[in-house]
Parts: structure tokens; sequence; C-alpha cells
């Protein structure tokens, strides 16, 4: 068995590219808005009780989402997109 290695990601540089997007990096905050509605689920909520996210970025409009997505691909993040936060899909 082999350990994966954890990437280290600069989420200053990632922040200053999506400049004008609404960004969260306060850690309460991202906290508090990283769960969703998993709890419902028996399969979900042993899985993802300990997960938060990084930061949330809030985009405003279509042209938005493409460009969190493409600097998402370009520092090979994962991505979990969510509407209002009350589904358990992520």
């Amino acid at each position: 068995m082999t350990a994966t290695a954890i990437k280290s990601i600069d989420w200053d540089a990632f922040c200053s590219e999506l400049s004008g997007v609404e960004i969260i990096r306060d850690r309460a905050q991202v906290v508090k808005l990283s769960p969703d509605y998993y709890h419902f689920s028996p399969v979900l909520q042993p899985i993802l009780s300990n997960k938060t996210g990084d930061l949330v970025v809030r985009p405003a409009s279509e042209a938005e989402v493409l460009r969190v997505a493409k600097a998402c691909v370009k520092s090979q993040i994962p991505l979990t997109v969510r509407g209002a936060g009350t589904g358990n899909y992520g």
C-alpha cells in the first residue's frame, strides 16, 4: 500500500484568481455553511459528519460559475456544487 500525497494548495493565489467573486474564508462561516441535510440520510451521515469545506465561493452568474470551475480544474481542487444546500447530493 502506498501513501497518497496530500497536495498543498495556495488558497491566497486561488482566491486572487477569482477576484470579484464572493469568497468566504472565515473558518466559522465555512463550518456553518458546509453541511447540508446529509443528516437525514443513514448512509451519508457517518461519512459526512466531520467534513467541512476549505472555503465557500458564491458565484452570482453563470460566467462566475464557469470561472470557479476553470480555476478548480487548473489547480486540481475538488469542487462540490450546491444550490441552497437543501439536498444531500454533493
